[in-house]
């Protein structure tokens, strides 16, 4: 990124240490290295303190970055929302697969009082909500190789936008894996949900 380059240029340029400019923007001596070198991206706070300590505009500092950080926002969220779509569905598909099981099949296991449908549902459950999961872990660590939260407030910036991230976002920066379980959560309570719908028709 060219960011990186900037900033390493303009700290030497200044005379300034990673721990002064560290110090002077509130963040680690080792943040300012992650950015130097290109490991991590700034967040828009960051960004305006910088912009400050060194007399500059946010623009000038992202201007070179700003078609990756646009393709990168563009391909990571698509992404993100194929594997929440698939993560939901699978949270439900596991709810309704236990459910038609414990129904069609309700011949006696010999085990704890279970019924076969019982133990067959469980385990389809069991596979199906561990997918769901593997899921919600492949966004998480996805929004977090790339800084994807951090590339959409710099994009709506470049845009024109607000500054201010709405309030899942914010959310999202803060507990990068509650919205992950959140969605995750939601998609069992809807399986959950239909279940019981399907049990209250077939009574």
């Amino acid at each position: 990124m060219e960011l990186a380059r900037q900033l390493r240029t303009k700290r030497e340029e200044r005379g300034l240490s990673q721990d002064e400019v560290a110090k002077a923007i509130f963040v680690s001596r080792q943040t300012i290295s992650n950015w130097e070198n290109d490991k991590t991206y700034p967040d828009m706070q960051s960004l305006l303190l910088l912009s400050q300590l060194f007399d500059t505009s946010i623009d000038d500092l992202v201007k070179g970055d700003a078609v990756r950080i646009q393709q990168a926002v563009k391909q990571d969220s698509r992404k993100m929302r194929l594997l929440s779509y698939g993560m939901i569905g699978f949270s439900v598909l596991a709810f309704l697969f236990l459910l038609g099981f414990s129904l069609a099949w309700q011949e006696p296991s010999g085990f704890a009082r279970m019924s076969k449908g019982n133990i067959a549902g469980a385990i389809t459950f069991i596979v199906l909500y561990a997918i769901g999961f593997g899921m919600a872990i492949a966004i998480d660590r996805l929004k977090k190789k790339h800084d994807i939260v951090t590339y959409r407030e710099i994009d709506r910036f470049l845009k024109g936008g607000i500054n201010e991230e709405p309030d899942s976002q914010g959310l999202s920066r803060k507990h990068p894996a509650l919205g992950v379980v959140v969605k995750l959560v939601g998609g069992a309570a809807i399986g959950l949900l239909l279940a019981a719908l399907l049990l209250v028709l077939g009574g």
